[in-house]
């Protein structure tokens, strides 16, 4: 029994330092992956206004180069890219009256066309028709 209450014999410490130093082995090889997984990692910096695009850029590179979307996710950017292409529509078929000098339809039979969609742009809640496949 050694001094101070420690009653560990040597052979018992040999065995306590070995398994230290063997969870320190094993710990300085997962730091050693991370460290290497961390160099890997590419990051990207997107400087920019609101609405220049930086959202875009990653969605495009989650598709591009990760497994793209859940379909919960596809459904709610189904969604969005509708409501992209009406309000989109609908501040050209507006601006065409507006600008100088106007532009008139090419075709004037289309004029329903063009009122129905100046109808439609107030409606916030707008029920697209559903696209067969």
């Amino acid at each position: 029994m050694g001094c101070l209450g420690n009653n560990k014999t040597t052979e018992d410490q040999g065995v306590d330092e070995k398994e230290r130093r063997e969870a320190n082995k094993k710990i300085e090889k997962q730091l050693q992956k991370e460290r290497l997984a961390y160099k890997a990692t590419h990051r990207l910096l997107l400087l920019g206004a609101g609405e220049s695009g930086k959202s875009t850029i990653v969605k495009q590179m989650r598709i591009l180069h990760v497994n793209g979307f859940n379909p919960e996710e596809k459904k709610q950017k189904i969604l969005d890219i509708r409501k992209n292409v009406k309000d989109a529509i609908v501040t050209i078929v507006s601006a065409m009256s507006t600008i100088i000098p106007p532009v008139p339809l090419a075709n004037p039979e289309n004029q329903f066309r063009s009122d129905y969609i100046k109808s439609i742009a107030p409606i916030t809640d707008f029920e697209y028709s559903q696209v067969s496949k």
